[in-house]
This record gives C-alpha cells, sequence and structure tokens, in this order.
C-alpha cells in the first residue's frame, strides 16, 4: 500500500473543511454536505492511524468554525462553549478512524456501511444527551431538498445523517459492487418520498395569521414597556380577524408579568380572543413560583386558557423552570422555539394524532432559517401542520410534509405579518410508530463493523500481506505489517518483518535486501550460490 504524503492530506482536510462550511451552519448549500466528508474518507486508508485521524478532525473543525460567531456572539455563551464543536469534530474523526480500520483489515463493504452506521448511531446519542438536542445534526442541511427529506417520516434524522456518509464511504471503499447499491438506495429514498408527498391530509383548511411587533422579550408588564407591546399587537390582532384568521399567533415571550399580575393580563387576552372570534395563542415570561417560559391559548368561546411550559431551555440564558407535560386543545397543540430542536418531545405529539401544532418562537436574526427549518423537520418526522412565529426570524406555515404553505421574514426593528391555509390533520408515519428504531440499528451494525475491528483474524490479515489484494513482497518494509496490525515486536511471517531473517522455508532473503539484488547471467533471479563448503551449499556432483 502506498502512503499519500502529508500534503495530500492537509489538501484533503482543507477541501473537507470548504465544503462544510459552506455545506453546513445557519445557512446551507445542501449539495456540498454530501459532498464534504469524501476527500477525508478518500485518503484515510492511505494514512497511518494518528494521520488519519488527526486529518479528519482538522477538516470537520473547520467546516464546524462556522457556528463559532453565532454560538459567541449572537447567542454571547462562554468560550468553553466552543469545546461542543471539538467533541463533534472528533466524532467525524473517530468515525473515518473506523472506517479505515475496517478497510485495511480487508472488509470495504462492511466499512461503507457501518462507518455511516456509527455517524447516525453518534448523532441519535449526541441529541439524547445534549442540552440542545439534534441542533447540530446534518439533517437539516437536506431540509428543503425534496423527496430526499421524507425520509426522516420512516427513520427519523438519523436516516438523513446515514444518507448523507453512505456515498463518502462508498466511494472510498473503491467496489464496483457498492456503487449500485448507492444507486438502489438513492432510487428507492427518492421514489418513497415522491409517494409520500402525495399523501397530504386533504382536511377543511384553516386561515391563522403569524404576527410579530418590535419589543423587547424582557418588557415588564403592567409597568415598563408591557403594555406599549401589547398595545402595539392590537390593532394587528384586529386586521388579521378581519382578514378571516381563525387562529393568531403571537410570539414566544412578549411580555414578562408576574404571577399576581397574569390573571389581570389574561382577561384582557380572552376578550381579544372573545371579540374577534379567534384561538388567540400568546407567549409570556411569567415570573414567580419558579418563573416559567409559557404559551397561553385563548379560546373564542371564553373556555379556561390552555397553558404549556417550555420543555427545553436554553442554557445560560434562559433561568427557568422547565415544563413537562404536553397541552392540547382538541386535536391542536402548543410547543415553544427550542422545544421543536428535540425530535422524542414533537414525536409524543405525532403519538397523540395532534393535527395541528401552534409554536410562539423567539429567535436571534441569523439562526431564523435554520431554527425554521428544524422545525419543518419535525413535522415531517410526524406528519403535522406546523404554524411558527419566530419573531426576529422566520414566519412560517407549513404541511404535514414539510413543504413551506407561506413564509416571510420578521424583523427585529420591525413589524411582520403572515397569513395563510393549513389543513389540520395527521399524517401517520412510521417514526412516530416506532420511534428511534433506525438509531438502534444503525447502532448494531456498528457493533458488528467493532467486533470485525479487533477480531484476530482481521489483524492477521495484515500481517499476512492480505491488505487490499497485496501479495506479500509488495508491502512495505515495516510499514503495514507493523504498523497497521500495532504489533511492531512481534515477528511475522517469510519476509515481512522488516530487516528480520526470513524463518526456515522462506526465501533466505534478508527484507533489507530486497530491492537491492541484481539478475546475473546464470542465476536466475539474482540469489547468489552459497560459498562451496558452506553449511548448507548444495553438494557438488562430478561426472
Amino acid at each position: 500500500m502506498n502512503y499519500v504524503s502529508r500534503w495530500v492530506a492537509l489538501a484533503a482536510a482543507l477541501a473537507t473543511g470548504v465544503l462544510l462550511y459552506f455545506g453546513s451552519g445557519l445557512h446551507t448549500v445542501p449539495a456540498l454536505t454530501w459532498l464534504a466528508p469524501v476527500p477525508v474518507f478518500l485518503v484515510a486508508p492511505r494514512l497511518r492511524p494518528g494521520a488519519a485521524w488527526l486529518t479528519a478532525f482538522v477538516g470537520w473543525l473547520l467546516g464546524l468554525s462556522n457556528l463559532a460567531r453565532y454560538l459567541l456572539s449572537d447567542l454571547e455563551l462562554p468560550v468553553v462553549v466552543l469545546a461542543f464543536l471539538l467533541l463533534l469534530a472528533g466524532v467525524f474523526a473517530g468515525t473515518v478512524l473506523f472506517f479505515r480500520g475496517l478497510v485495511v483489515r480487508g472488509h470495504p463493504v462492511v466499512a461503507a456501511f457501518v462507518a455511516p452506521a456509527l455517524w447516525a448511531g453518534l448523532d441519535y446519542l449526541i441529541a439524547s444527551v445534549s442540552p440542545h438536542g439534534a441542533f447540530t445534526s446534518l439533517a437539516y442541511t437536506q431540509v428543503e431538498v425534496a423527496p430526499i427529506n421524507q425520509i426522516v417520516s420512516l427513520a427519523g434524522p438519523w436516516g438523513l445523517s446515514f444518507l448523507l456518509l453512505f456515498p463518502a464511504a462508498v466511494i472510498a471503499a473503491r467496489k464496483l459492487l457498492l456503487v449500485g447499491v448507492l444507486a438502489m438506495v438513492a432510487a428507492s429514498t427518492c421514489v418513497y418520498g415522491v409517494v409520500r408527498l402525495h399523501g397530504t391530509p386533504q382536511s377543511e383548511p384553516v386561515k391563522i395569521a403569524v404576527l410579530s411587533a418590535q419589543g423587547a422579550d424582557d418588557a415588564g408588564w403592567p409597568d415598563a414597556a408591557g403594555p406599549a407591546i401589547v398595545d402595539r399587537y392590537l390593532p394587528m390582532i384586529g386586521a388579521a380577524a378581519r382578514a378571516g384568521a381563525k387562529i393568531v399567533l403571537l410570539p414566544e415571550k412578549i411580555v414578562d408579568v408576574r404571577t399576581t399580575d397574569l390573571p389581570q393580563l389574561s382577561q384582557q387576552f380572552q376578550t381579544i380572543a372573545t371579540s374577534n372570534k379567534i384561538e388567540l395563542v400568546v407567549g409570556l415570561t411569567v415570573l414567580g413560583d419558579g418563573d416559567h417560559n409559557r404559551a397561553l391559548m385563548f379560546h373564542p368561546d371564553g373556555a379556561a386558557p390552555t397553558s404549556y411550559d417550555k420543555h427545553h431551555l436554553i442554557p445560560g440564558i434562559e433561568p427557568y423552570t422547565p415544563g413537562d407535560r404536553l397541552a392540547t386543545y382538541d386535536t391542536w397543540g402548543l410547543m415553544i422555539c427550542k422545544d421543536l430542536d428535540f425530535p422524542a418531545l414533537a414525536r409524543q405529539y405525532g403519538e397523540l394524532d395532534t393535527s395541528l401544532l401552534l409554536v410562539p418562537a423567539l429567535d436571534f436574526v441569523d439562526d431564523g432559517w435554520l431554527h425554521s427549518r428544524m422545525a419543518l423537520l419535525r413535522g415531517i418526522e410526524n406528519g403535522i401542520p406546523i404554524a411558527r412565529d419566530g419573531s426576529q426570524g422566520r414566519l412560517t406555515l407549513t404541511d404535514a410534509n414539510g413543504r413551506i404553505v407561506a413564509e416571510t421574514t420578521a424583523p427585529a426593528n420591525g413589524p411582520a405579518v403572515l397569513i395563510g391555509e393549513l389543513r389540520p390533520g395527521i399524517d401517520h408515519t412510521l417514526y412516530t410508530a416506532w420511534g428511534d428504531w433506525f438509531a438502534w440499528l444503525c447502532g448494531l451494525l456498528a457493533l458488528v463493523g467493532m467486533v470485525l475491528l479487533r477480531s484476530r483474524g482481521g489483524r492477521e490479515s495484515i500481517r499476512h500481506g492480505q491488505l487490499r489484494g497485496l501479495p506479500v513482497a509488495d508491502l512495505p518494509a515495516g510499514d503495514v505489517a507493523g504498523d497497521d496490525a500495532e504489533d511492531h515486536d512481534r515477528p511475522g511471517p517469510a519476509g515481512v518483518a522488516g530487516g528480520r531473517e526470513a524463518p526456515a522455508g522462506g526465501d533466505g532473503v534478508h527484507r533489507a535486501e530486497r530491492g537491492r539484488r541484481r539478475d546475473r547471467a546464470g542465476q536466475p533471479g539474482g540469489v547468489r550460490p552459497l560459498a562451496s563448503g558452506a553449511a548448507d551449499a548444495p553438494r557438488q556432483h562430478r561426472p
């Protein structure tokens, strides 16, 4: 096996970094995401283990640097949060090293499947334990690519995670059979998506108004700036009702209100809902008795408002008590902003046959596109239409298959209005019914790969010169035989252990002498006969 130079490895790392930088993050170029892993995967089998890991780590970290300014400036998080990017780069580097190990041990076909499986399984694991949920998943890069995005209704976001690394692994495995498998997987994914896109529920449409008015998210009520912000919404709500809206959705945390003042403010919103004959959803910060980021739905018939407290709070920014209950009215459900970063929580609404999700939200300007698309993916996973009010970001209406019905940008310093129709109704999905089955399957496949990686047979195949079908004599001295097998001090078979003499039965030539032999006349192969009289000299027969 010929090792590539450090310059080739550096070029691969830079190519992967540039492709990922523009193919992921707050705004993406979907095609580049598919290409990003390819350079590093291609060179990994021709690098030593440490070099392969470092090349992958550096390339992925360069790509993830597109999030650094957002984390430090927009969210104003401490520098230590960048350690999370290091972790993600390490996960990718470990996946590449896993792939490389299987390839050099003679399992390229297995490697093409289990390396993407390991990546998808770790994506699920990170989403399950991280306070940011699935925020960092690459699945969101393909959220607008129909019909490919429909695969999440079958396998969750982990299905897209697998697919994004599968082509790179197939190309790097260099097996023609795998190209055919890749073509079949791509065709099947697209066919499934096309079929899925034609299954949208055909219920009666409901007109929804999504409103955002200029204001701070910490304005107090009834003192401070709270009343002025509420007054800005009053004419907007009235205009939406006159335009035929049956549901009016306001953003997250429009004012801060103390628990003792909440009944008075609630009565004001109830009057608005009743007089305009609308369902009015309002996001508030309720202070006292634990503090909550709360959404309230006020009904036109005067029934008690439906209440929901945000489950997943932004660490370091929202010092509130998290909620622990779902909230539905009839078949309509409430969630708040970051809750939609967590596939498991949205799936619970799917299990309740929720036909419409109403989501007050508050974006950080630059992340408006990404957060709105994360919400969109939750809708595809569970077949639920979603109305999302991302003040200072995006206002969106998306159907049960994630298609954008209506959308507009909500500026930080001005009002925004979005009015459109959605058809409530759930398009039942396998992901809702079976949950994260695909992630567990990926974990099982990765386990099989690890067993093969650690098996003695795999290690022996390297020492015996079976790497990529090369004969023993073609292996570099002391490189592949010792380094890849991690057994520098073990004697190998004939001629493999560089600089050591072959045991009896070999060709009697030191590895150091290979390549320096020259053919001489009458001496085939350039092997000199031993001097006459030597211990092992052949007997001389006289005529």
